[in-house]
């Protein structure tokens, strides 16, 4: 249970049952859980979309919905996603692109990502029909899951949380974050689900790749957007079937 709770707080913005300081340790430990995490910010979901369904159109309940998913994660992942593509989008050595990650200000690449993604995510859960249900539920289940696969086996291109995630992720979190990845998909998805479940795990894998030759290893805002990426997908192919 203190591990799913570190997950909690690692993940969203819920410091339940109390906001307390975490050791690297705890949080590599706890990253079996966050494909939980994932699942339980989709039964939230779930429920305002029950709540708010008689009341909202769904053009107005999709922004609703996704509103509420970037509270409950504090926007941090978008914030992960928005620094990693301004280093992707600099000019210049290594270095200089992981310079453009540290800067606080958000750059037009940065920015553009973030808008087509909260975009993407408004126009895909619009056109959910009858799954919309299981692709509330299972999306943020995978989001989370990617970021399990792109730590193991990583490198951190500087110290930080990417080092943290690096470091301290092992099988023994992955695979249990893999086994109950695959059997909420299972039971709620299949077939569609396991497809993709494994281009999303296709996807993480290649990330970590690409990210290890573009910048030597891995940053905690790399997590982020992958999450972030993986989350969107999931949602565009369930609108999509």
């Amino acid at each position: 249970m203190k591990y799913f709770l570190t997950a909690l707080q690692f993940l969203t913005v819920f410091p339940w049952p109390y906001n307390r300081k975490v050791t690297a340790e705890e949080i590599g430990r706890s990253s079996a859980f966050f494909p939980l995490v994932g699942f339980c910010l989709g039964l939230a979901l779930l429920l305002f979309n029950r709540l708010l369904a008689p009341y909202l159109p769904s053009p107005l309940l999709s922004v609703a919905l996704v509103s509420v998913l970037v509270l409950m994660t504090r926007a941090f992942h978008l914030d992960g996603l928005g620094d990693t593509f301004d280093g992707l989008g600099a000019k210049g050595s290594r270095e200089d692109a992981l310079a453009a990650m540290r800067d606080s200000r958000t750059g037009v690449f940065g920015l553009l990502a973030v808008l087509l993604v909260v975009i993407a995510k408004v126009r895909a859960i619009d056109f959910l029909g009858e799954g919309r249900a299981q692709a509330l539920l299972v999306s943020p289940l995978l989001g989370r899951w990617a970021m399990v696969i792109l730590a193991y086996r990583s490198k951190a291109a500087r110290p930080g949380l990417g080092q943290i995630m690096a470091e301290h992720v092992r099988g023994k979190h992955l695979l249990p974050a893999t086994l109950f990845t695959l059997a909420i998909v299972v039971i709620l998805a299949r077939p569609i689900g396991l497809w993709i479940a494994l281009g999303i795990s296709l996807f993480a894998l290649l990330s970590r790749h690409y990210f290890h030759r573009r910048f030597g290893g891995l940053t905690g805002d790399m997590f982020g957007a992958v999450g972030e990426l993986a989350e969107t997908f999931a949602l565009a192919i369930f609108a999509s079937v």
